[in-house]
């Protein structure tokens, strides 16, 4: 009893300011946002397989593009469940065997592809800037290199490892049947002291939080200083540099507070383990996790629309059905590209290096 006195309760208005604030952006925000960012991650990864964007930086672009979309569908679905589902469904109607459904794909399906497609996400942006980082640094080696080669060594050990970090998530929750009715409900590991200690905060805290920050602190730092203080650049690598700085300049600031809030509940475990999170804390987990997530994976599209020249031509011509640019006038070991365009036209002799230094994203 006097544990429970201890605790810091919330008042009723508290819980109710919860309840609102979960609806409308738990719930109809971030599924406005996401539905936006399903559409946008289509027509980004439409561009980006035109011809003229190929390239192995464009490359990463387009699974980093796919990562967001399939994690924005989840979001949708997981957002549907927290705020307009039962929390117990009823064979006995088609809602409730819709929802009945949904609980059975949950625990080993919805629930860990939901954090393997937030891990593949961050660490894809790793995998762009050590690309840009590589391209920059280690040019000669840089030039040898394939699609079979990105595709190896920059997207399938994303995956891996997105999935390793993961493996516990297939176990924290499980669907409880009784009768016609079920509803979802966590594991004994989860409720676990240790494991949410050890685990869900402190090993995801740094493998998915300090990790990625400080790698890619560091290695747009020095791009940064490369291309910017000794000044040993082309405009297209700038070109390619700055949206790469974009991109993680908004995956920090929309991961920041995820981080705080984990890092808070490692710190204050004990705490919350006996008397649950403040309301607060809720009320900062629907921005920090639910909201701020979405908003990163739909802004990368206008990131490339607002700053890319040849985004926005390429986008208007598909939207309009109309062709890209015939090439076959210019001979095929040619490679004619002026400074002020985005997209070179590229002959058959063209490396991939000069094809990148030839493909400009950003407009200068």
């Amino acid at each position: 009893i006097e544990m429970e006195t201890d605790c810091p309760w919330g008042t009723e208005a508290e819980y109710k300011l919860l309840g609102n604030i979960d609806l409308l952006v738990g719930g109809y925000a971030t599924i406005a946002l996401a539905t936006l960012g399903v559409c946008a991650n289509i027509l980004a990864i439409s561009v980006f397989c035109n011809k003229s964007f190929k390239s192995n930086f464009n490359n990463l672009l387009v699974a980093l593009a796919v990562f967001d979309l399939l994690f924005l569908v989840v979001c949708i679905t997981e957002s549907v469940r927290r705020n307009f589902e039962d929390r117990s469904s009823n064979t006995s109607s088609f809602s409730g065997l819709a929802t009945q459904i949904h609980h059975r794909l949950f625990p080993y399906f919805l629930y860990p592809l939901h954090n393997i497609l937030l891990t593949c996400s961050i660490f894809m942006t790793i995998s762009i800037s050590i690309e840009r980082y590589l391209a920059i640094f280690h040019q000669s080696a840089y030039r040898k290199r394939s699609c079979l080669w990105t595709l190896s060594c920059h997207i399938l050990p994303v995956i891996i490892l997105a999935i390793i970090i993961n493996i516990p998530k297939f176990f924290e929750s499980k669907v409880v049947l009784e009768d016609d009715h079920s509803w979802i409900d966590v594991t004994d590991m989860r409720r676990s002291f240790e494991y949410s200690v050890y685990y869900q905060h402190w090993t995801r805290f740094i493998v998915l939080g300090i990790f990625p920050l400080m790698l890619l602190g560091f290695l747009n730092f020095r791009i940064f200083i490369h291309l910017f203080i000794f000044k040993s650049s082309t405009s297209k690598e700038v070109a390619s540099f700055i949206i790469t700085l974009l991109i993680v300049v908004i995956f920090i600031l929309c991961h920041l507070p995820r981080l705080a809030l984990n890092f808070y509940e490692a710190l204050d475990s004990e705490n919350i383990g006996q008397c649950g999170p403040p309301v607060w804390s809720m009320i900062f987990h629907v921005f920090s996790n639910s909201l701020l997530p979405v908003i990163n994976s739909t802004s990368n599209f206008f990131i490339y629309f607002l700053a890319g020249k040849n985004f926005r031509s390429s986008l208007l011509r598909m939207l309009k059905c109309r062709k890209e640019p015939e090439e076959s006038v210019f001979s095929k070991s040619s490679v004619i590209c002026d400074i002020n365009s985005d997209v070179c036209e590229e002959g058959k002799e063209v490396t991939e290096m000069e094809e990148l230094e030839n493909t400009k994203l950003l407009r200068i």
